[in-house]
């Protein structure tokens, strides 16, 4: 890839790029904190490692494995018959593998962390294997670039603004062991190896592009639209296509070849399937799903909760560059087009289109590569133009790089809302690290409730009067109200419950008096559950696919926000949420998770009606 006498330009490019990631890897030091880098989503993505070749678990039943009261390793969902079984496909556990057996061995020979999975060495090599890819990805753009005779010059200053100004960059780094660079990666060598197939279409490139097809759909299924480009690779015109379809019908047995090398890659998927819930195929996404009669394309790209263009501002240039008349353009604009066109309205026709605690739009950072050539174009039609053309496009580049590199700090310090930004808050924000002042009161969480298409025909409102659906909780209609208390919560170690405005409404116990944030409203059902409002309006949750953090973020009632409160000794009551777990008291943080298999002393609190 570089040469030892003379380095390219683009190679350049890509060694800052990567000396970057591990620039912000190593001032944030991630692995070091119990619940970072192995996170969130990460956690499914990773779990069949562990479980099947250190624990002998793949299906997790031997153990809740846990650390401490509320660091859960796994994070399986439960089948209607009571199975457990991971959520996402294993392809980033294919490629996190290599990496994954060198942190075991290394913890295995040396003794100095824990053989566990989960320790600090993991973690580490987890964020190496993020950069590892990147730089593969990007020297594939390298050569696909190289391929339509770009300079050296152009094809540098290409791979320098897809690393550094996009959200590529935070998810090679701060958020590095989510999916996103590692499909990057393989979508270059899709692009790459679909070049040389329709160039020879020999046994060895069939091979590769029905694996590279395999993996890309085993990591995000959704993904696999990525077959569309093959097809219309390099057709222009009517005439193309008719060519195209003859061809196709002469290639019919590489093609055949591609497909089964692309199933063969999800065979241990379905083993795994049969082995965990007894079949072949399982939908291990329960009531998630598409909604492709309501997409919220605007808002996906430009809103300030999570538009694509508005934080990652520099792939208007690439956007721009696919309608020159550029050669290269030309020759697949019919076919990156398509597959922009039909990926955008498929990604933001999921339920969440907003893809959770994110920065900015991460869902689209596979296209980069396929907006790499019409980028690249942008690129030489500027450095073909006067010299105040050049000044302004590179000005402009210089300051989206800064802003992407700045923003992925401010997402880190919280102070770019991980999904509750609006517009008055962004430009307030803009260009501060810390938080300003009420930064809480300007944020507009998402309706989970709402995304997820809940019928409100089959919701009452208790209050009936002149309110609005934004403020105004939702209870079940089946749920007939027994009594109404406002309270508060006092935990063991002597603090108030609140709900905290200023951490983004989690339920902490560590206020010495009661006010506004601490005072709760305590509904009673005449079934025996119960519900809690915080002052914000909300329900308190317990949010089963977050290590079951106690939040006050949802406007409507549904098993989550439901509890059940029994009464103990001397006043105290202990909270069970739906999850059968009781609510505890974390000891080193004071927040409220539902974690406890029993009564103890942290899962008592007393309750005092106002």
């Amino acid at each position: 890839m570089f040469s030892i006498k003379k380095i390219s330009l683009p190679s350049i490019s890509i060694l800052i790029i990567a000396i970057t990631c591990l620039l912000i890897d190593f001032d944030l030091k991630l692995w070091e904190k119990q619940d970072r880098v192995i996170e969130h989503d990460v956690h499914w993505y990773y779990s069949y490692l562990p479980s099947q070749f250190i624990y002998d678990d793949i299906k997790q039943e031997k153990s809740d494995y846990r650390f401490g009261d509320n660091y859960y390793l796994f994070w399986p969902l439960f089948t209607e018959d009571g199975k457990k079984v991971n959520k996402t496909t294993m392809g980033l556990s294919i490629m996190y593998a290599p990496f994954f057996f060198v942190a075991h061995a290394y913890t295995t020979y040396t003794e100095h962390y824990p053989a566990n999975g989960f320790s600090e060495p993991y973690k580490l090599f987890l964020l190496f294997s993020a950069i590892f890819y990147l730089i593969i990805g990007l020297d594939f753009i390298r050569k696909i670039l190289q391929h339509y005779q770009f300079s050296d010059k152009v094809i540098a200053i290409t791979l320098f603004l897809i690393g550094m100004g996009t959200n590529l960059l935070c998810y090679s780094s701060q958020s590095a062991t989510m999916s996103h660079a590692f499909n990057f990666c393989l979508f270059a060598v899709f692009f790459y190896y679909t070049i040389q197939w329709y160039a020879k279409s020999s046994v060895k490139h069939t091979i590769i592009l029905g694996l590279t097809l395999g993996l890309i759909s085993l990591i995000r299924p959704s993904n696999a639209l990525i077959v569309l480009f093959f097809a219309l690779y390099g057709i222009g015109s009517l005439a193309d296509f008719k060519e195209r379809i003859v061809f196709a019908k002469e290639k019919w047995l590489m093609i055949l070849l591609m497909a089964i090398m692309s199933l063969l890659v999800w065979v241990p998927q379905f083993m795994y399937w049969k082995i965990a819930t007894g079949h072949y195929l399982f939908y291990s996404y329960t009531d998630e799903r598409f909604y492709f009669n309501d997409p919220h394309i605007l808002e996906g790209l430009f809103s300030f909760r999570k538009g694509w263009l508005v934080y990652t501002p520099i792939m208007t240039f690439a956007l721009l560059g696919l309608f020159l008349n550029n050669e290269a353009v030309k020759k697949h604009r019919i076919a990156i087009i398509s597959f922009m066109a039909i990926n955008i309205y498929i990604i933001f026709s999921w339920w969440c289109w907003w893809y959770g605690g994110t920065y900015g739009q991460r869902s689209m950072i596979e296209s980069y590569v396929l907006l790499a050539l019409p980028f690249a174009s942008f690129i030489q039609m500027v450095l073909d133009k006067k010299i105040i053309v050049k000044i302004l496009f590179f000005s402009s580049c210089l300051f989206f790089v800064w802003l992407n590199i700045f923003q992925t700090y401010q997402f880190e310090r919280h102070s770019l809302h991980y999904e509750g930004m609006t517009k008055e808050l962004y430009f307030k924000q803009f260009g501060k690290l810390e938080k300003i002042e009420n930064f809480e009161s300007y944020l507009h969480y998402p309706n989970y409730d709402e995304a997820r298409r809940v019928n409100k025909a089959l919701l009452v409102k208790e209050n009936k009067e002149e309110q609005s659906i934004e403020n105004i909780p939702y209870v079940l209609p089946d749920k007939k109200i027994q009594s109404r208390k406002q309270i508060n919560l006092i935990a063991n170690n002597k603090k108030f419950v609140c709900a905290d405005g200023g951490l983004n409404y989690v339920i902490i116990a560590d206020k010495d008096n009661a006010s506004t944030w601490e005072q709760f409203e305590l509904i009673e059902f005449e079934d025996g559950t119960s519900v809690l409002i915080a002052y914000n309006n909300c329900f308190i949750s317990a949010e089963l696919n977050s290590k079951n953090e106690l939040t006050a973020t949802r406007k409507n009632a549904w098993d989550w926000e439901t509890f059940i409160v029994e009464k103990q000794k001397n006043n105290t009551v202990a909270l069970k949420a739906s999850n059968g777990k009781y609510v505890c008291v974390d000891k080193k943080t004071n927040l409220l998770f539902a974690t406890s298999d029993k009564i103890e002393e942290n899962t008592l609190f007393s309750l005092t009606i106002k």
